[in-house]
């Protein structure tokens, strides 16, 4: 690369995904390159049982006149200062209701005891710290700490910035410490608790580059950060995710083209196997998808369903007919009946249609073409290998970041969600491709999203979103019974919290969620890939 030839340069990935921690000193990167979860060194938890953060890594890229990819710069060849800010404004804003029922009146503020019309009382609401930079190779400090922020002026540290050895941007968020300002004040809602306040977080990056020895500056196009609750079962993706979200939207809105054929390899196995990685996180999903000679990775039957001949097109039909429509809201389909059995605008009740998830229209339209033989069918028997970030093109290095970011994410359903809440599937939300709009304001994305995670994440289970909060596990010391078919190797994942009683538990996941398994790949003894929960640590008494 000729540093004479870029003239701007982007910040990747265009949105990063960090995830609260409570191990002062552990962190470990998220993934950077599609199919290649993170798996940080030494496991998920500190030596002490805590659980590591999740840093967002970001890097910059090179550009010509002609919007081609030249390559990465590092501090090696500009000198690149960072700045970015985090923000949590879920205490100002609007009661979470689902989208059916989203309300923007002041009488649906948050936190009404402070006059919705008072604009500077209400800023104390919002835990706002500012701006924070930082410039050149492995470099942190407390000049980068999002430590000055405040909510009902009681400090809430969203995190700090600092850079690798070649300048590039850890972005760390915060601690996963949630609390109340006022005494004797317990979680009572999902979504909404006044007085309460969490450390979860969002806003931009920026970045200015001052190339070679001569220093000429360049445009630089920024990115944006969400600091998210962790993420429990790294290896199993969601039914949706935030990727394919982001890329309906770019892809109906005309920024990106739809590829004209369907490949079974690209578009339809992803789907199949899905909800067959479910069935190691949720009791709903094994018993439909959790026998290995009857789900859709059979053999014989993923033989019929990779193959376009019209002999096999009953076996391919019996399956999409089992999906909802998107968007027609059919009473009909409104049950167990139909897939996904996940929920979306609010807990899933039968004759309710907005309650059901469906597949995204592009994803529907796919499954229809697939189901009536009009695909490629390029099964060559096993998935590719995914290919290390490193030995990428660096043309395609940009969009690996991004995707390899948001496929670890929920793409619903949105109620409110884990990362981002309904607002992803809007148009008006993003500016380009990837890229979210330019007059959003730190805390702007999360805003939406539950106060504090954790009230949410005890009380949305069995189905909403198991590929990141985990249903049902395999407890690692119980492999080898579940191997020889023994009753009972599964337990609930978040066993010992609340029994049972939903006020109770998210009360208690607030103080225990650190405790918690990660769920991780195991080689069993015939060479199949078992998930199995680690790291669960003793729950003390509260």
């Amino acid at each position: 690369m000729h540093l004479n030839d870029v003239v701007h340069c982007e910040i990747h990935p265009s949105i990063g995904i960090a995830r609260v921690g409570d191990s002062p000193d552990g962190f470990f990167l998220g993934s950077e390159s599609p199919g290649i979860a993170a798996r940080p060194d030494g496991g998920f938890k500190d030596s002490l049982g805590r659980v590591k953060r999740q840093a967002a890594r970001f890097r910059v890229f090179g550009y010509d006149r002609d919007g081609n990819v030249l390559g990465e710069i590092t501090s090696a060849e500009a000198q690149i200062t960072w700045t970015a800010e985090l923000a949590n404004a879920k205490g100002e804003w609007f009661e979470f209701a689902g989208r059916s029922q989203q309300s923007t009146a002041d009488s649906r503020r948050r936190n009404r005891h402070i006059d919705p019309a008072d604009a500077t009382a209400r800023a104390r609401l919002v835990v706002r710290p500012g701006p924070r930079s930082v410039t050149g190779p492995s470099q942190s400090g407390e000049d980068a700490r999002f430590d000055t922020g405040t909510f009902l002026g009681t400090p809430v540290p969203l995190g700090e910035l600092r850079t690798d050895e070649a300048g590039r941007l850890l972005l760390l968020g915060g601690f996963g410490k949630s609390f109340s300002t006022k005494p004797a004040n317990p979680v009572h809602h999902y979504a909404n608790n006044d007085h309460w306040s969490d450390d979860t977080s969002d806003g931009p990056v920026h970045a200015t580059v001052s190339l070679g020895p001569e220093g000429r500056q360049v445009p630089v196009t920024s990115a944006w950060c969400m600091v998210a609750p962790p993420d429990y079962a790294r290896t199993v993706a969601s039914m949706i995710t935030l990727y394919d979200v982001a890329l309906e939207v770019a892809r109906t809105s005309g920024g990106l083209p739809t590829p004209p054929e369907v490949s079974f390899t690209r578009d339809i196995y992803p789907m199949l196997a899905r909800p067959v990685e479910f069935a190691w996180v949720s009791e709903v999903a094994r018993t439909r998808h959790g026998d290995r000679a009857r789900n859709f990775f059979a053999p014989a039957r993923l033989a019929k369903l990779a193959s376009n001949a019209a002999a096999d097109t009953p076996a391919r039909r019996a399956v999409f007919r089992r999906l909802r429509t998107p968007g027609a809201m059919d009473v009909s389909q409104a049950n167990k009946g139909f897939m996904p059995i996940l929920a979306a605008d609010g807990d899933p009740q039968e004759g309710e249609p907005q309650t059901w998830l469906t597949l995204l229209p592009g994803q529907y339209e796919r499954m229809r073409r697939w189901a009536d033989g009009d695909f490629v069918a390029d099964w060559a028997g096993r998935v590719p290998d995914p290919v290390p970030f490193d030995l990428l093109p660096p043309a395609d290095q940009p969009h690996a970041l991004v995707r390899a970011a948001l496929e670890s994410a929920c793409g619903g359903g949105f109620f409110p969600g884990i990362e981002m809440t309904f607002i992803a599937d809007e148009p008006a939300t993003w500016s380009a491709p990837f890229r979210l709009r330019e007059d959003l304001k730190a805390g702007d994305v999360t805003k939406y999203m539950a106060v504090p995670w954790q009230a949410d994440f005890h009380a949305c289970k069995t189905h909403w979103w198991p590929a990141a909060r985990p249903d049902e596990v395999l407890p690692e010391s119980e492999l080898d019974a579940f191997l020889t078919g023994a009753a009972g190797a599964f337990q609930e994942w978040d066993r010992g919290l609340g029994d049972g009683k939903d006020a109770v538990g998210m009360n208690e996941m607030v103080k225990k969620w650190s405790t918690l398994g990660f769920i991780v790949d195991r080689l069993a003894p015939d060479g199949s890939v078992v998930k199995v929960e680690t790291e669960r640590t003793a729950q003390d008494p509260l």
